[in-house]
């Protein structure tokens, strides 16, 4: 469930340690196990439960081609009955990996093209000889990886690459990234590591002896056309229900994370039989998304298990959830890996949630202003405005001066990938750039904490179900215009549920959506928040400061005259006292820079100072 990782030796002796090594830096659970396949120029391991098959292992008949896979595909028997057809064996139909092994054999590279799931492997060529590394279609599965004495280094998580070993040293350009555009994650390829990088999505990297290529096989271009309306809609439908259920066909604790938006109630919609799947929603006692999953479960007559938690229990995650996602994780979402506990603990082992489908059908990263921009200039302003986390006039007061030359170096890097972004129009572009950056790097690393405990699915991003999404022009997506439409056709009862964004049920207009959104951030700016505390699941900006214990552990990290952002001489303390102070004295709402700062001290210590306890 949690991984894989591996190694090439074309020049290296064998070293049972180091892959064993490896593999104990991904494993966190007893109950994980790990199984170790290698051959002479390659080690690899997987780390998973053994009672949930999302990673297997398998070979050719004459052990020249093998393939080890964490996650899983689907749809593949109608390929598989040609393959066998045309001479392949198959010890066992349901295998993945064999699979994967046979379609290579035939077709080589294009296999990969056509994969429908949520996954990563590695594959390796006996006859070349040549090792593959290989993403997923929306990189959901991340494989790191690195060059050392003329081999490869790879896995699941960068911890294990670490423990090669690899040389740790910070990349200083990854801390100013982190500040400067947190909202997209790390941006780029880059990791917190020099050296260590993350494959792309929809990629092929290829290493042999003389070398590597890494190609990209697939891309997300929006091809917008005339399309009608309803058909398309009667058509995303069936997709849509075709791929929920193909995912949770013959398993057994299946469950669906239910929240008050409309993502998931369309997943637990489209589920076929519901007798055997659990609803599970998440968050403080009394707030509106438990309220409004509720009130789904109701209509839909689906088992519910709510768990309620203490802010102040959420504490105790912090660091889990920095060392689990190596510092790309940030503290505001400590809840994750205690719900995802909880979840294991009432004995469920899969779940589905509706990831980045907002975006993809629903435009909800779109705004008015990019549909009337006309420069590229203008393109670039609005995805600043939507993602800076500190000014660059913030960061000169943040940053100690030495790591000032870095600031227009990211910007620079930022421009370039918003050059690279691909559609006809500069919505579809904004709408690329968000689901290569934003979603793969940040959105994404709740799935990784999840994944430590329960197994995924993500029937958002079927194959099918993408390839109708792509023909919808930005003006249909905007605003929720199309999605709407697709949730009556789904199922016009959840259309009746609230929203939690605006507290309206989807029946009402989307017009009046942003008057209602604005209506409650009036309501909580008058109210100081007490009104609308509980509005979210995890309300940060308010949490830090009513809760006891994430005021002491702001106290003993950013507050702490010898934290390691001190120490080393990244940041400036006045200038992080002066944020502290503005916020808990409500004159800004600073949660969210605050959630950063304190995710950065806890991955030094995590990461470059072992033995520095609070």
């Amino acid at each position: 469930m949690v991984g894989i990782v591996g190694y090439t030796r074309f020049k290296n002796a064998p070293s049972k340690t180091r892959i064993q090594r490896m593999a104990n830096a991904v494993k966190t659970n007893n109950d994980q196990k790990i199984e170790y396949f290698s051959n002479d120029f390659l080690d690899v391991a997987s780390v998973a439960y053994p009672d949930i098959g999302f990673s297997e292992f398998a070979v050719n008949e004459n052990g020249s081609v093998g393939v080890l896979i964490y996650g899983k595909i689907f749809g593949f028997k109608d390929e598989l009955k040609l393959l066998k057809s045309k001479g392949h064996y198959f010890k066992n139909e349901s295998n993945c990996a064999e699979f994967i092994v046979h379609a290579y054999e035939e077709h080589g590279n294009e296999v990969f093209r056509n994969l429908n799931g949520s996954f990563c492997l590695t594959l390796y060529n006996v006859k070349v000889p040549q090792v593959l590394l290989v993403t997923d279609r929306f990189g959901t599965r991340p494989i790191y990886y690195t060059f050392m004495d003329g081999e490869i280094i790879f896995s699941s998580h960068c911890r294990a690459i670490l423990e090669y070993p690899f040389p740790r040293k910070l990349n200083l350009k990854t801390l100013v990234k982190f500040l400067y555009y947190g909202k997209l994650g790390i941006l780029g390829d880059e990791t917190w590591f020099e050296g260590i990088k993350l494959m792309p999505s929809a990629s092929v990297l290829t290493f042999t002896e003389k070398g590597y290529t890494l190609d990209k096989y697939w891309d997300l271009v929006y091809s917008a056309r005339s399309v009608n309306e309803d058909e398309l809609v009667q058509a995303l439908v069936k997709a849509f229900k075709k791929a929920v259920n193909l995912r949770v066909k013959d398993l057994d604790g299946v469950s669906v994370q239910l929240s008050g938006g409309l993502d998931s109630r369309c997943v637990l919609g489209a589920i076929k039989e519901k007798s055997n799947v659990t609803a599970v929603t998440f968050g403080i006692k009394g707030c509106d998304d438990i309220a409004i999953a509720i009130e789904v479960t109701k209509r839909l007559g689906v088992r519910h298990l709510i768990i309620n938690y203490d802010p102040n229990e959420m504490v105790d995650y912090s660091f889990d959830v920095v060392s689990l996602t190596d510092g790309q994780a940030t503290v505001n979402v400590s809840y994750i890996p205690y719900v995802a506990k909880k979840m294991m603990e009432n004995g469920l082992k899969y779940y589905l949630q509706g990831f980045i489908f907002d975006v993809l059908l629903g435009g909800s990263f779109l705004s008015k202003e990019f549909f009337k921009v006309k420069s590229f200039n203008e393109f670039m302003q609005s995805l600043e405005k939507k993602y800076t986390l500190f000014q660059p006039s913030e960061l000169k007061r943040l940053l100690n001066v030495r790591l000032h030359k870095y600031i227009a170096q990211v910007r620079e890097e930022f421009a370039k990938i918003a050059r690279e972004t691909k559609g006809n129009t500069f919505p579809d572009r904004a709408d690329y750039f968000i689901i290569t950056t934003r979603q793969r790097r940040y959105t994404l690393m709740g799935s990784i904490l999840c994944r430590e405990f329960v197994e995924e699915m993500l029937p958002t991003i079927d194959n099918e179900v993408i390839e109708i999404i792509r023909r919808i022009p930005p003006e249909l997506r905007f605003n929720y215009r199309i999605y709407r439409k697709f949730l009556f056709a789904l199922n016009f009862e959840l259309a009746k549920v609230p929203y939690q964004k605006t507290l309206l049920p989807p029946i009402v207009p989307s017009r009046f959506w942003h008057p209602a959104i604005l209506v409650i951030g009036a309501l909580k700016k008058l109210s100081r928040d007490a009104i609308r505390y509980k509005h979210s699941y995890f309300e940060f900006n308010e949490i830090l400061r009513r809760h006891s214990r994430w005021i002491i552990l702001l106290r003993e990290t950013l507050m702490d005259e010898n934290a390691l952002i001190y120490k080393f001489g990244y940041l400036n303390r006045d200038y992080v006292v002066k944020i502290v102070d503005e916020h808990l004295k409500r004159r800004r709402n600073n949660g969210e820079k605050i959630a950063f700062l304190i995710t950065l001290e806890i991955f030094l210590r995590t990461f470059f100072d072992q033995d520095f306890k609070i």
